[in-house]
This record gives C-alpha cells, sequence and structure tokens, in this order.
C-alpha cells in the first residue's frame, strides 16, 4: 500500500482502508500483518472522527495503539510496519494539526526505515511542510501592505486589466480553479456575498490563471493545453453553466500565486480601497456575516457607504 494512498486522515474517505461501509475488526482481534492492524486500528480512528470532533485526549487510546503496534513489530524495518508510523504522523499533523510531533516522527521514520516508500513520502511531506511554512509566513507579512500587482489577460469586467484599476473599492480576490472541488462547492457563498454588496463600492474577483484544461462543463475534463483562446472563451459558457454572477479574471500570474503565498485553493483576500492588502488566507465558505464584518469595517475606514442607496422614484 503506498503511503500517499493514507496520507491526510483528515480527509478519511480517500483512504482505500477506510473505503468498507463495515466495521474493522477490533484492534484486539487476532491478526497476522502489520497491514491488517493497521487497516482496524485506521477504522478505530475513522469511527472517532465521526463522532466527535478530533481532539489529543479522545483519540488518546488510538496513539498508543499505534505506539503498541509499533512496538509489536520493532524487529521489522519493511514498508507495512513503516506505514504504520507515517499514519501515526499523519494523525498528528493532519487531523489533531500538531506540526511539532508530526515532524519528529518523520525524523524517526527516515532514521528507522531508511529506503522505505514510507520514508521517502515523509520526506516530501516534509518539504510541503517547509514550503507551507515560508508561504504563511509571506501571507502574513504581506497584511497591511499594498497588495502584490495582478495583471489581467481576460476578465469579465470591462476594462480591466490590473488590480490597480480597482483601487478606491474594496477588492475580495477569490483565487480559484475550474478542477478545484472546493472551490466549486463554495461558489454559493461567493454568490451571496457578491449579492450582498451589489451597488456598493465592493467588487469580488475570481481569480484564476490558464489551467490547460476546463472541468465541470462536460462529463470529462475538457483539453485546452496549448489553446489558451479556447480555455478562455469556454470560461464565458462556464460562468453561464456555474451562475457565477460576479467577475471572473485570468491573471497572468499562476493561482498558486507565491507572491501572496498562495499554495493551496480557494484562497480568499480582501484589499482596502488605499490598495492594502488587509486579510488573505481566507476560505470563501467563512461564514456570511464574518466576511461582512470584515468588509463593512473597511467601508467605514474610507467613508463609503455600507448600505447601498435605494434607487430615486
Amino acid at each position: 500500500m503506498k503511503p500517499r494512498a493514507l496520507f491526510l486522515l483528515a480527509l478519511l474517505p480517500a483512504c482505500p482502508l477506510l473505503q468498507s461501509q463495515e466495521a474493522p475488526a477490533a484492534l484486539s482481534s487476532p491478526a497476522t500483518t502489520p497491514a491488517a492492524d493497521l487497516e482496524a486500528l485506521v477504522g478505530q480512528v475513522r469511527a472517532k472522527l465521526r463522532a466527535a470532533p478530533p481532539t489529543a485526549t479522545g483519540l488518546a487510546p488510538e496513539l498508543a495503539a499505534f505506539d503498541a503496534l509499533l512496538a509489536k513489530y520493532r524487529n521489522r524495518k519493511d514498508d507495512d510496519v513503516a506505514q504504520i508510523l507515517y499514519m501515526q504522523a499523519a494523525l498528528h499533523g493532519e487531523v489533531l494539526k500538531d506540526a511539532a510531533k508530526m515532524e519528529t516522527l518523520f525524523a524517526r521514520l527516515k532514521t528507522d526505515f531508511p529506503g522505505t516508500k514510507a520514508a521517502a513520502a515523509a520526506d516530501a511531506s516534509l518539504a510541503s511542510l517547509e514550503r507551507r511554512a515560508k508561504a504563511q509566513a509571506t501571507s502574513a507579512a504581506l497584511v497591511g501592505q499594498p497588495a502584490p500587482q495582478l495583471h489581467f489577460q481576460w476578465s469579465t469586467r470591462p476594462g480591466l486589466k490590473t488590480l490597480a484599476d480597482l483601487k478606491g473599492k474594496v477588492v475580495v480576490l477569490d483565487f480559484w480553479a475550474t478542477w478545484c472541488g472546493p472551490c466549486v462547492a463554495s461558489f454559493p457563498q461567493i454568490r451571496e456575498l457578491a449579492a450582498h454588496y451589489r451597488g456598493l463600492d465592493v467588487v469580488v474577483v475570481g481569480v484564476t490563471s490558464l489551467q490547460g484544461s476546463v472541468t465541470g462543463l462536460e462529463p470529462q475534463r475538457i483539453d485546452t493545453k496549448g489553446d489558451p483562446q479556447k480555455e478562455m472563451a469556454l470560461m464565458t459558457d462556464y460562468i453561464k453553466a456555474k451562475d457565477i454572477t460576479w467577475t471572473v479574471a485570468f491573471s497572468e500570474e499562476q493561482v498558486f500565486n507565491p507572491d501572496y503565498g498562495i499554495t493551496g485553493i480557494p484562497h480568499l483576500v480582501i484589499i482596502a480601497p488605499d490598495g492594502s492588502l488587509r486579510h488573505t488566507g481566507l476560505h470563501p465558505a467563512l461564514p456570511h456575516a464574518e466576511k461582512v464584518e470584515k468588509i463593512d469595517a473597511l467601508l467605514r475606514e474610507f467613508k463609503l457607504p455600507v448600505v447601498a442607496l435605494a434607487p430615486a422614484k
């Protein structure tokens, strides 16, 4: 079993061990292989996560069970046993959000199980953690600073060529792509936000970049590699199909924009009328009231209307 297939316990349904709807055998039942023991333990973790939010206290028996399994197979240094340690590290880091513990366990994995697939995956995961930390530092340093410039090669908003064209308004940037399931799932929240601020000095822009394909228009992904005009033309159809009521733009910069510290999408940014970045790393599915509170505060700060004026009769 590949380590990658088991990584990210927070996304448990994606794990091959977790596809069965049957309850796994108890860990105390006879098991002849590390994989069977791990399957039972992962099932127990899954049941706990379904029942209650994850905490170190609540998962204490399962955390101890990982140690017990590693002790049970201490004389084996193969991929199957390495996978147990990998999963333990993932549980700490991705579910319990204890990055320090995860890094410690990954370091142990590399030392105790050199040459295994799990050790190689640990290297990749540690590198990813480092990139994420750097991106978060970049993102945090942007707050209060001028927002990095964006250049748009296509937009549904007439005349929109650069981010600077929107100066004087509160700008909400939603970085997204058609292949990104969570991005598409958050469209109702973005639609609600755009409707809330219709007629006010707030612009919501869905920022994407050329991806070489379009997902979601047809049962199969549409290949647009090497044909930017086709991809941008299909966006018009996509906007209609998905009832997108806010501005959509293709930026020349990649959607995983390093200047904004973006390592994952969707990624929501709020920019003040003076062009300074005020909020970053938000999720579009953040409760509507919380987004409105942040935006209204900026409207008031710059003495802009918070409520749209009724049309004159």
